[in-house]
């Protein structure tokens, strides 16, 4: 079997990883030419910890680990504020914890995959499924035949728009849109990851996996939803987080060109089925969550996971399509609906919403309330332990 993978990023890559370990051929294509390479933080644990350890490359991330580990809530000038401590991130992790850069997870899974063919700088333009295989033709020019075809390419999916139909139909906004990029450590920062919170805006900053350079990742109210260019990003920061206490200031005066800050809307995805015919989508192209989800990553590979063991399993295409979306879509669903309410309560959009959101945040930093916090972030693994796996028809 020779499966065409859409995008190279995580769910794409942990895909073909997987589909080359269980004897059926990947070819990826991906539209930039040197990868995606994020450059932002993931905390990484339950499902997507599991999938790693199943790969063996554990202990190469370990070795980038980001040096984080507690979280604090700025107070406003004259309040104190809230410490969440690495004794009580375990107890909400349930199980090992590992921040790290998104790009370092990318380029290991890369290194993971050095004997996959992939082809950047190229996307998939057309797409006929025949019923006996599918004819995909390329941006590059020319086409060509594969068993099947799997859209990894993200909430913004060109797979999902050629086979399944327009974003719109699937794309559930959040009202929010974020930026990061890095800044030098001026602050003789520590291991920790701090917020802080205005109305209609939240700054974040922690350390990068890069010595004396940090990550500050701001979070604004969009209610409109607008994409915006690559050139305006800076200046729109400007605008939006101008006069925000707290280090804001000395932060945005470090931003980068606009072309090089990273943006997006805040947006889920949700779709009812994701799979027709010989073409079926994973990770961000079908299930996004939004980044406060802290599971995007984790669902993605566990995704890519499941998607190739199913596919191995000699059921035939629709069947293995059929049993992988059965296995993810109540814990992509149980995790968005989380992930909604979140992103709500993330930006607050009066002074009193503020206010509620600190009282709340110290309540929940209590030993009592990891539990309810591991609910929220779904850190169990929804994988089968390996040894089960093995025995399933």
């Amino acid at each position: 079997m020779r499966v065409l993978i859409s995008g190279a990023g995580i769910a794409g890559l942990t895909l073909a990883y997987w589909l080359r370990h269980r004897g059926i051929e990947p070819v990826v294509v991906e539209r930039a030419p040197n990868g995606r390479m994020g450059g932002y933080a993931v905390d990484f644990f339950g499902t997507g910890y599991d999938v790693v350890e199943r790969m063996g490359i554990l202990d190469r991330l370990r070795s980038h680990r980001l040096p984080i580990d507690r979280v604090e809530f700025v107070g406003a000038p004259g309040r104190p504020g809230t410490r969440m401590s690495e004794a009580l991130l375990g107890r909400v992790y349930h199980g090992p914890y590992l921040p790290l850069m998104h790009s370092t997870l990318e380029a290991t899974l890369l290194d993971a995959v050095a004997d996959v063919e992939i082809r950047y700088a190229d996307s998939i333009a057309e797409v006929d499924d025949t019923g006996a295989d599918v004819e995909v033709g390329f941006a590059s020019g020319g086409s060509e035949r594969f068993d099947l075809l799997v859209g990894a390419d993200g909430i913004h999916s060109l797979t999902r728009e050629l086979v399944f139909g327009p974003e719109s139909r699937f794309l559930r906004p959040v009202g929010c849109s974020l930026a990061s990029y890095p800044v030098t450590d001026r602050y003789n920062w520590g291991r920790m990851r701090a917020h802080y919170t205005e109305p209609g805006r939240q700054v974040a900053v922690y350390p990068s996996d890069e010595r004396g350079k940090l990550i500050a990742l701001l979070v604004f109210r969009s209610p409109h939803n607008e994409n915006v260019p690559r050139g305006l990003r800076t200046d729109l920061l400007r605008t939006r987080f101008g006069g925000m206490g707290w280090l804001t200031s000395a932060l945005l005066a470090e931003a980068p060109a606009g072309e090089s800050v990273f943006m997006d809307r805040m947006a889920q995805i949700v779709m009812p089925s994701w799979h027709r015919g010989r073409v079926a989508l994973i990770g961000d192209a079908c299930g996004s969550m939004t980044l406060v989800s802290a599971q995007g990553v984790s669902m993605a590979m566990a995704g890519a996971y499941i998607l190739a063991e199913e596919l191995a399993s000699d059921a035939g295409h629709e069947r293995a399509f059929a049993r992988y979306q059965a296995r993810m879509y109540p814990e992509v669903r149980r995790r968005q609906n989380n992930a909604l309410l979140y992103a709500r309560l993330l930006v607050p959009a009066t002074p009193a919403g503020v206010t509620a959101q600190s009282l709340v945040s110290r309540v929940l930093a209590r030993q009592a309330f990891a539990p309810l916090l591991r609910r929220q972030f779904g850190s169990e693994s929804i994988l089968l332990p390996a040894s089960a796996e093995l025995g399933r028809g």
